[in-house]
């Protein structure tokens, strides 16, 4: 076909037909020649196992409520949590239905599971119980709760006393902090929030109202565990504060004699250099003058000037335990907003010496024992800041110096523990098995060699009947 445009007709009107169907022609030719391919629909990348359901509710928010539960649901509960069953009985089906309906992440499930292994649960993986897919399509709710469960009652433990509230005071104040050394107050809340939700769940569906008295005080210890924890980190972490720093660098402790002016030239410190002798000397002074009783300053002057000042660390004792506090009053801090206003002022603590019950005892006689555990008064100068973490019940291991002036102070801060500090001995069955018997080496070698003879015997015993 031609696409040439006809010059001998002088219409203008019929010479702009044919340029218009000409054009048409051309552009379904072009068409025809195009192929258009179908899209590609771009395939969504999953997420891995350990991103899915992030975000989404986990049962354990502030306001988090169990939904009703319906009469059928009702009627289960009453069944499984009769009072006549045994409560380990119990206790296993509501640990299946509580983490059936809470979303327990990584480190909040570890949590979780190192509070029940520490409360006497077994929460070892078991051996070749797998549960299939396939398997599971045939089995009802409860078998499957059932195949998918981790935890369960060892029933040797039966006879054992149980008290809610004394695991929860010992896992939380003792071994929860020492082993995942919670840094900062969410690490803290979510120990805490964690066991109490739990223990809300058996209040929630009485599972065992025998113990709800002990259940609900065992919610209490978790509430002042949540407050104490984080402020014991704090203090550990801040302590011993500027001016038991400086008497350590004076008088002596582990900072005496740490450090002189020679050593910015050769050493590089990370935090900084630490104080010096002069800028002890101010902070030891100003505390004295401001806060001190009269007496106080008088002796250490008076001993200072005879350079009779002496130090003596108080031995046979872990640390102290608060038992009142002092803030420094409207007086001290505008003595030091006066003379002293690049230090931070400082308030009293009166302590009573402590012994720490997870320590090996000392080895001393009846009578240096009775003279060792008498306790002890002492007065402490504390920072303002440091003294707002601190309250009555709070307990500090730290070496503890005494001057022959009156004057106490500590060093650095171990280990604090709060007003509910519970020490159990159940931490050590974690991880323990029962034990395998073991033969004696002769009764082995013995042992061996009956198999052995035996195992010749039948060995002859098949070959007779094969020529039979």
């Amino acid at each position: 076909m031609s696409n040439t445009l006809n010059l001998e007709s002088t219409d203008s009107v019929s010479i702009q037909a044919q340029a218009d169907s000409i054009g048409k022609q051309e552009a379904s030719a072009s068409f025809d020649n195009i192929i258009i391919k179908p899209k590609k629909k771009k395939k969504k990348s999953k997420k891995s196992r350990s991103k899915r359901g992030l975000g989404k509710p986990t049962g354990f928010e502030e306001y988090y409520v169990d939904v009703p539960m319906t009469p059928a649901e009702f009627e289960t509960e009453q069944v499984l949590y009769n009072p006549s069953r045994p409560i380990f009985h119990r206790i296993e089906d509501a640990l299946q239905r509580y983490q059936k309906n809470r979303r327990l992440e990584n480190f909040r499930r570890d949590i979780f599971l190192k509070y029940l292994a520490y409360g006497g649960v077994d929460i070892s993986p078991r051996m070749f119980a797998g549960a299939d897919q396939k398997d599971l399509k045939d089995l009802d709710s409860e078998q499957i709760l059932q195949a998918r469960t981790q935890t369960s009652i060892p029933r040797d433990t039966a006879n054992l006393t149980i008290d809610f509230d004394e695991v929860v005071r010992g896992y939380l104040t003792s071994y929860f902090p020492s082993y995942f050394n919670p840094e900062t107050e969410d690490m803290v809340k979510l120990g805490t929030v964690t066991i109490r939700n739990f223990l809300s769940y058996l209040l929630y569906h009485e599972v065992c109202p025998e113990y709800k008295d002990n259940i609900d005080q065992a919610r209490k210890s978790c509430d002042i565990a949540a407050t104490e924890l984080w402020k014991n980190q704090q203090f550990m972490v801040k302590g011993p504060g500027h001016f038991n720093k400086a008497c350590s660098t004076l008088f002596g402790g582990h900072l005496y004699d740490y450090y002189t002016e020679e050593d910015d030239e050769e050493r590089s410190w990370a935090d900084g250099p630490p104080m010096t002798r002069d800028v002890a000397r101010k902070v030891v002074r100003f505390a004295l003058a401001g806060a001190g009783s009269d007496q106080l300053a008088i002796d250490f002057r008076e001993l200072g000037h005879k350079d009779e000042l002496r130090s003596k660390r108080v031995n046979d004792i872990h640390g102290f335990e608060i038992m009142v506090i002092h803030p420094p009053g409207d007086t001290v801090l505008d003595f030091y907003r006066t003379h002293a206003p690049d230090l931070v002022p400082v308030g009293r603590v009166t302590a009573i010496s402590y012994w720490d019950p997870a320590k090996p005892a000392c080895d001393m006689t009846p009578e240096q024992r009775q003279q060792a555990t008498t306790p002890v008064i002492f007065s402490f100068f504390v920072e303002q800041p440091l003294l707002q973490l601190c309250y009555p019940g709070m307990k500090v291991i730290t070496p503890v110096w005494r001057m022959n002036c009156g004057l106490d102070y500590f060093e650095e801060t171990f280990t604090v523990y709060g007003t509910i500090y519970t020490v159990l001995a159940n931490d050590l069955m974690l991880g323990w098995k029962k034990p395998r018997p073991v033969y004696d080496t002769a009764d082995g070698d013995e042992m061996e060699a009956d198999e052995d003879d035996a195992s010749e015997q039948g060995d002859g015993i098949a070959d007779v009947q094969d020529v039979l």
